[in-house]
């Protein structure tokens, strides 16, 4: 049985990506990603891509996949013909924001419940990188001038990323690092 894999802030999902890959001698995969959580729209559409791709692969249904990639098909098309799959990765990859609300924070608390089903708690990897542009190097040194930089929410993002953590108690957490996080 794989692994739950919870992925937060994931971006496009390369570190999911990555995780994905790690198949056991006999081809079958090690983690199973049961939701992947981002605000942005056109990387939560890959996120989306992504998971479609993976649940054709594992049916061995790729050929419309490639065909989508050719452009024969339209995304629409290729989400129509598999319409259970692309269901399931629709419910896999979830377009919301942590640390906007409680509301919302407790919305995608529930839906890692519900992903989880009845995984016991421990049994489960976390994985995710938050947004780091408020305290890396890099994105300090882009807004020295800045003078909203202090009010930035992304300089306590990390904190929702650790709240995870501590409420479902993962059995390991891969969070992304930066140079200027500490």
């Amino acid at each position: 049985m794989p692994i739950p894999l919870i992925d937060l802030f994931a971006g496009p999902g390369g570190l999911n990506e990555g995780f994905n890959r790690v198949c056991a001698s006999f081809g079958t995969r090690i983690f199973e990603t049961r939701i992947s959580v981002e605000m942005e729209s056109s990387a939560h559409e890959t996120l989306e891509l992504r998971a479609l791709y993976r649940h054709l692969q594992d049916a061995g249904e790729l050929k419309s996949y490639y065909g989508y990639l050719r452009g024969e098909m339209t995304r629409e098309e290729l989400f129509s013909e598999f319409a259970s799959l692309a269901k399931a990765a629709r419910a896999e990859a979830l377009q919301a924001t942590l640390g906007q609300s409680e509301s919302q924070n407790a919305e995608i608390e529930q839906r890692i419940r519900d992903a989880l089903g009845r995984t016991p708690s421990g049994e489960c990897v976390l994985i995710g990188g938050p947004p780091c542009q408020a305290y890396s190097l890099a994105g300090r040194a882009r807004r020295t001038n800045d003078e909203h930089f202090e009010d930035d929410n992304k300089h306590y993002l990390y904190r929702e990323y650790l709240n995870i953590v501590r409420r479902f108690r993962p059995a390991a957490f891969v969070m992304e690092n930066v140079p200027g996080l500490l």
